[in-house]
Order: C-alpha cells, then sequence, then structure tokens
C-alpha cells in the first residue's frame, strides 16, 4: 500500500511540474475522448516537458504503429534535410534532372517543390485503391502519369505524384529513401525501431507506410518546434524548416508536405462553386447537394457538421467520386495564428502549436478503429485549446 502511494505521490508531483501551463481539465477530456475512441495512444509536451503520455487498449509504448499519411510530412523534413546538406541547391529543381525522359512536353516544367507541394498538374485519382495499391512499381506509375493541368497552375492533393520523391530522393542520396530517412533524420533524433512499407519493385512507399513508435513520431513535431534543433544539436538548419511551413502560393493551408492550420478558417460555397461544378459536368444529384451546402462557415467542424448533414457520415466518400482532379467543393479564407499539422487516415495526428509550444501526438492503428468518429477529428482543436 505504502508503494502504490508513493507512486501515486510522483505522478501527482509529474504533472504539477511538467503541465504548468496546460488547463488540466481540459486535459482530462482530451483523454477521456482519447478512450472513447479507441485510440491507442496520446502523447503531449509543453514548453518540451512532457505532460502526459498515455496508452489505452492495443497501444504499447514499444508497439509500432501505421503513421498513414503522416508519413508524407517525415518525407517533407528529410527534403529539408537534403537542402540543409546542400545536396540539392533547391526546391526548384526540375524533376527532369534525374529523369530525363521527362525533358519534352510540360512534364518538363515539374519541379520538385510541385511534387511535394502538391501543384505538379499530375492526373490523380482520389482513392488510392484504383491505380496506386494494384500497381507493382508505384515509381513508375508516377512517372508514366498524364497531366491534368498545366505544372505549378492549381493544389491538388496527390498520393500518385508524390510517390515518385522515393526515386528522387534515391537518386539525389544514392540510397534507398528509407535508409536515408533512418540515417540522416531519424539516427538524430535517436528513433531505431521502425519499419516502412515497399511496393513489389522494392520503393519504398511515400504517400504512408512508415511503421513508428508513438514516441518517436512525437519527436518529428519536436523537431519542426524547435526550428530543426534537438537535444542541443541542429538536424535541420532553421532557414529550411522555414520552407517546411511556408504556405503554398496556390493553397496557403498547405507547405512542403504539413498542413498549415489557421486561427480562422473560413469556407465559402456560393454561385462560383456552383458554376464550376455544372461547367465541369458533374452529376445533377451532386449539384442538388452542393446548393443544399451553399453558405459561409466560421470553421472547418462548422463545415464538416452540415457536410455529414448533405452527404451522410463518411462524406467525403461520395464527394471523392463526385469531384474529379481540380474541382472543388468550397472556397476557403485564412487570417490569424498558424499551427501545422501532420495528418495521417483514422486519426493519426502530429499537431505543433508554435505559439503556445505545445506538440501532441495521437495515434491508432487498424485494429482498433471501429467505425468513423474513432478518427478523433476534433483532436487538434482540443489540442490547440490547452493552454490556461
Amino acid at each position: 500500500m505504502r508503494k502504490a502511494t508513493i507512486v501515486l505521490f510522483f505522478s501527482i508531483l509529474m504533472i504539477n511540474s511538467y503541465g504548468q501551463g496546460v488547463n488540466q481539465a481540459k486535459l482530462n477530456v482530451i483523454l477521456e475522448k482519447a478512450e472513447e475512441t479507441h485510440s491507442e495512444a496520446i502523447i503531449i509536451y509543453k514548453d518540451n516537458q512532457l505532460v502526459v503520455e498515455k496508452y489505452f487498449g492495443n497501444g504499447q509504448a514499444d508497439k509500432k504503429i501505421e503513421s498513414m499519411s503522416c508519413t508524407k510530412s517525415i518525407v517533407g523534413l528529410a527534403v529539408a534535410c537534403m537542402l540543409t546538406d546542400k545536396l540539392i541547391p533547391s526546391l526548384d529543381i526540375p524533376i527532369s534532372n534525374y529523369y530525363p525522359e521527362w525533358k519534352q512536353g510540360q512534364k518538363k516544367l515539374i519541379t520538385i517543390r510541385q511534387l511535394v507541394n502538391m501543384t505538379s498538374g499530375m492526373q490523380n485519382n482520389p482513392n488510392a485503391s484504383v491505380e496506386i495499391y494494384p500497381s507493382n512499381d508505384f515509381v513508375q506509375l508516377a512517372l508514366t502519369a498524364e497531366l491534368s493541368k498545366k505544372p505549378g497552375e492549381s493544389w491538388e492533393y496527390n498520393n500518385k505524384s508524390l510517390n515518385l520523391m522515393a526515386g528522387v530522393i534515391q537518386k539525389i542520396t544514392g540510397k534507398r529513401m528509407d535508409n536515408y530517412i533512418g540515417e540522416r533524420l531519424f539516427k538524430p533524433l535517436q528513433i531505431s525501431d521502425y519499419s516502412r512499407t515497399l511496393d513489389n519493385a522494392g520503393n519504398p512507399h511515400v504517400m504512408s507506410g512508415c511503421q513508428i513508435k508513438p514516441k518517436d513520431l512525437v519527436k518529428l513535431g519536436l523537431l519542426l518546434l524547435n526550428k530543426g534543433n534537438y537535444n542541443n544539436s541542429t538536424i535541420i538548419a532553421e532557414e529550411y524548416i522555414d520552407e517546411v511551413i511556408k504556405p503554398s502560393v496556390q493553397f496557403p493551408g498547405y507547405g512542403m508536405l504539413w498542413w498549415l492550420d489557421y486561427e480562422k478558417s473560413i469556407s465559402i460555397v456560393d454561385d462560383e462553386i456552383i458554376s464550376e461544378l455544372k461547367k465541369a459536368k458533374v452529376s445533377k444529384e451532386f449539384i442538388k447537394k452542393a446548393k443544399k451546402m451553399k453558405g459561409v462557415y466560421n470553421s472547418n467542424s462548422e463545415y464538416l457538421e452540415k457536410l455529414q448533414l448533405v452527404f451522410g457520415s463518411a462524406p467525403y466518400e461520395d464527394i471523392n467520386q463526385h469531384l474529379r482532379s481540380g474541382l472543388r467543393l468550397r472556397k476557403r479564407q485564412y487570417s490569424g495564428n498558424v499551427t501545422y499539422r501532420a495528418d495521417g487516415y483514422l486519426g493519426n495526428y502530429i499537431i505543433v502549436d508554435p505559439n503556445d509550444k505545445v506538440v501532441a501526438v495521437r495515434m491508432i492503428s487498424h485494429e482498433s478503429f471501429k467505425k468513423d468518429t474513432d478518427n478523433f477529428a476534433d483532436f487538434g482543436k482540443m489540442v490547440l485549446n490547452l493552454s490556461q
């Protein structure tokens, strides 16, 4: 009994000392919601001090979890490493430097920057199971893709084009991408236990596929928060961390494979949006639903609530099925303080708030995911409201 009391005392002491500046009631709500949504891990740092590291259900401290599209954000930091080491002079290097077959047509205009900020203009199916996963060679699939838009013209989330970065990074570094990331990025972060999914040709996936422990994933957020420094060592030069979080000209909500969230985010569905859908000859049934969305939404959660009301509990299944490349359902306007986010399928997140110096990770695997609400969609919003 005395031993249990001592353990409890030191647990309380840890929360009181490390949790300064964190609202304990709000933290408790996050942890309760995490358990309700079958989370496997929640880790939160404030001012570079651990506030909480908690595992639920199938989660364990030494269990690796598939980070899903958070893998993209890891690759973004790896590209910043190449810039730091002067392996490339800038992001504006043409891909044709590494793949001469692209030295003709409009593909010669595509640069590394356009691959990593999703503006390459390459043809893409939003559902990766249609084209990408059936392919034996993800790099070759990207190389042979047609263009649906002029390179650099507009932003579009594109898994297929991004997978080409596995080939580009190998050509630049002389190492398979996952091995380069392991040596150049993970090793100085003291990350040693990880794995990467490969396609049948031996290319590491870029769009997803990194299996990593939550306590290691959070280190990437800390690296971003601390401008490229970790344990008093500079891993990435600050100027290239700035490149990672630099808003895309075509879509300010995205940087170099990291999402940028603004204090104020307004979504607008108006006659201009409806006209674009009609001009593109989207189905009348979809346009009918789009008209029900007309209005101004003052937050992403407000917009999502209306989406679910109009399109059902899993709205993006319907939207992705009907909206082909380059089409949109809303216009967005941003203002205020900016925070950074890595965001993966099922609700895997890294949240970085440079203003309050908070870094948070939530992870969940397929085996724990039971229903759509298990994606814990408001995790980021709750974290950003955590400081007193």
